[in-house]
């Protein structure tokens, strides 16, 4: 009992420390990782994609609704997906001559208009790319890695497309 008596009279100290750090921590600006400042002028947007069932679209959605951004058809900006594209390439091969790593590189092309069509933000390209291994032996899990990865991507890119979203100055 008397092992942990330090630990039990330090127990105010310890909360006093956790709760110095935090306001320090909160000070100095720290967010969750993906939480961003929407100016209220950019808290409406519209999505556009000439690609139906577009899992970049649905992945952007989410990303700016978590930010508390209303996406709807009304709003006076709009985030046009020009282009996107998602690659695999071989990066290796063993002894077999078979693929033993591979990349995946998503890319899109995307603007920013009004609801008049004016351009806010000139077409940008932005690219994602993760690279994995394959398992001969155990196959199963290797090709389980691909659609996970894929998503990263997708997510990666639609933190990418927010970010320069909010950094939109309006004269």
């Amino acid at each position: 009992m008397t092992r942990w008596m330090p630990f039990v009279m330090h127990k105010p100290l310890i909360a006093i420390l956790m709760a110095l750090l935090l306001v320090v921590a909160s000070g100095c600006g720290f967010k969750l990782r993906g939480l961003y400042d929407i100016p209220p002028s950019l808290s409406r947007v519209a999505i556009l994609s000439d690609q139906t069932n577009s899992e970049l679209v649905r992945t952007l959605d989410q990303a700016l609704r978590a930010n508390g951004v209303t996406v709807d058809n009304q709003a006076p900006f709009r985030i046009e997906l020009v282009e996107e594209s998602m690659t695999r390439r071989t990066l290796s091969l063993d002894s077999s001559a078979r693929a033993s790593e591979y990349e995946l590189r998503g890319e899109v092309t995307f603007q920013v208009t009004d609801a008049e069509g004016e351009l806010i933000l000139t077409p940008r390209s932005l690219m994602s790319e993760r690279s994995y291994n394959v398992d001969s032996s155990n196959i199963t899990a290797s090709e389980s890695q691909e659609p996970i990865l894929r998503q990263q991507i997708r997510q990666d890119l639609a933190q990418q497309i927010m970010r320069q979203y909010i950094r939109i100055q309006l004269p």
